[in-house]
């Protein structure tokens, strides 16, 4: 459990440094992001098709990667040609995405609240935040990109704010829990040596 809670740890840790950094990287560069992230994505799978059709003519063995290395090749120009609009269908997806982790998160919240810890109410308001940026995301993805992608910039800074507090609640939760078993087995030998 605790090699499980270790990871789980680390984890946390890169998920909140990287949704940061592409927080303040998309507000500082809106424009710019989203032209070099659809370059990125297209050339990407450019090369996947270029890799697959030269893996044909080395091979020889199926004319399937041959079929897909095109079809790869054709959607890496169409999405290198075509950002602006393929952009918008990504930041549409991101949207929901933002959405159903602001939903997520606000969940976690009521049961923090539940659990009578004092940092629910920035949970709950940082999670209705970013719920409110998935939806407009998702409502009007086509006309205001650079809004959109400031906006989505600011989700994922307020998504790593969120995560953050909650790597620390759990992590108090769980310290305390651990003290907890170590009181009740510290207890346990007392009464154990008195009994004798």
């Amino acid at each position: 459990m605790k090699k499980l809670w270790n990871s789980l740890q680390k984890y946390t840790l890169v998920v909140i440094v990287i949704t940061a950094v592409l927080g303040v990287l998309l507000i500082a560069f809106p424009g710019e992001m989203l032209k070099y992230a659809a370059y990125l994505l297209g050339g990407g799978i450019l090369l996947c098709g270029v890799v697959a059709v030269v893996q044909y003519f080395v091979k020889k063995d199926s004319k399937l990667p041959l079929i897909l290395g095109i079809i790869a090749i054709i959607f890496g120009i169409i999405i290198c040609a075509f950002h602006r609009q393929i952009m918008s269908i990504i930041l549409f997806v991101l949207g929901i995405l933002l959405l159903a982790g602001g939903i997520f998160d606000l969940v976690h919240s009521i049961e923090v609240a539940l659990a009578k810890h004092r940092s629910w109410v920035v949970t709950v308001i940082m999670s209705v935040a970013s719920i409110v940026i998935g939806v407009l995301s998702i409502v009007n993805p086509f006309d205001v990109q650079n809004t959109i992608v400031i906006l989505i910039g600011c989700g994922f800074l307020l998504f790593a704010v969120l995560e953050c507090i909650t790597y620390f609640q759990v992590k108090k939760i769980n310290d305390n829990a651990k003290e907890k078993d170590y009181n009740d087995d510290a207890a346990h030998e007392v009464d154990f040596e008195d009994a004798e």
